[in-house]
């Protein structure tokens, strides 16, 4: 069965009803859907307003059709405004301007709270950061590119947000009902979601290819003695064609692996930098003497003696 108030929503838009009508109908709006489907039939029957001419009784109705595409643009402008200012956001610490700073500051902190609920268990102690590799927000410790976006696009989401909030109050109030600020927060809350499920199975797949020592694409190899480390050589796709470089990748990806450990802060041995496919970046640590790898997640493996004189004698022992 229609509902009775349908017949009297275009009157409502024009303004004709008394009062009274008009405020009973206001209050009826926010929770009738049929109602409101016949409200959005209205504002957004462009068409016609571009091809029938204006009658003299509905410029009302016209300034509320010509309100909503003004309000859908001013929202569609603030989206994208915040979505810039997001993107920026990570430099707020920059600004010595506390208005600005704040402003900036806000989408990030947002961020980085939101993104704390689901990751922050990956963040590293404090004494095992590492500067190359830990990050901003520090969620994404071994993929360097995943800790980017996720400091870059996450805010740039949340701004976005928060812009388009400030549109739909800016609005015409009854042009924009509670059903489109819903649906609207539905929305954004389904992108924000997938965003999320994005960076956790990318960097879950990237820990998979971590933990197996699988698909190593590239090394900057160092020596390290006690607390220094001296760049020695940098295997990258070109220097894998080389066979013994390619043969060294593969001893380290077939280690054996043992007991976890905790990564040594003073080295005597090699510390490469391990890239894999998929963006992932961790630092390995491989004792010289005894050919025990360490990888800065806790996990060891066991080189034999004979595979770890060959990795010697490619990469030239120790620097005396």
């Amino acid at each position: 069965m229609a509902c009775l108030y349908i017949e009297k929503i275009k009157d409502y838009l024009e303004e004709k009803l008394p009062q009274k009508e008009m405020e009973t109908i206001e209050i009826h709006l926010e929770s009738c859907v049929e109602c409101q489907g016949e409200l959005d039939k209205y504002l957004d029957n462009k068409l016609s307003l571009a091809i029938k001419p204006l009658e003299v009784e509905d410029e009302v109705l016209v300034s509320r059709i010509k309100a909503r595409i003004k309000g859908k643009r001013r929202i569609t402008l603030y989206g994208l405004l915040g979505f810039v200012l997001g993107i920026f956001s990570r430099f707020y610490t920059k600004d010595d301007f506390f208005l600005t700073k704040a402003i900036m500051a806000l989408p990030y902190k947002l961020a980085e709270f939101a993104l704390g609920i689901f990751f922050s268990g990956n963040s590293l102690p404090l004494g095992r950061m590492n500067y190359f590799y830990q990050g901003e927000m520090g969620f994404f410790p071994y993929h360097p590119i995943l800790e980017f976006l996720a400091v870059t696009i996450t805010p740039a989401i949340v701004a976005s947000f928060i812009a388009v909030v400030i549109g739909y109050f800016l609005s015409d109030k009854r042009v924009f009902r509670r059903k489109n600020i819903i649906k609207f927060l539905l929305t954004w809350l389904i992108i924000f979601l997938v965003w999320t499920g994005i960076l956790y199975g990318a960097y879950n797949h990237a820990l998979d290819k971590i933990e197996n020592l699988e698909g190593i694409k590239a090394m900057t190899v160092y020596t390290a003695e006690k607390n220094s480390t001296s760049w020695l050589v940098r295997i990258d796709k070109d220097a894998l064609r080389d066979e013994k470089y390619s043969k060294l990748v593969t001893i380290i990806s077939e280690a054996k692996e043992v007991e976890r450990k905790i990564y040594p802060q003073e080295k005597e041995g090699y510390e490469m930098l391990v890239d894999f496919s998929g963006g992932g970046t961790i630092p390995i640590y491989l004792d010289m003497d005894s050919g025990e790898m360490i990888v800065r997640n806790g996990r060891a493996y066991q080189i034999s003696p004979e595979k770890l004189e060959y990795i010697k004698e490619v990469l030239g022992g120790r620097k005396k």
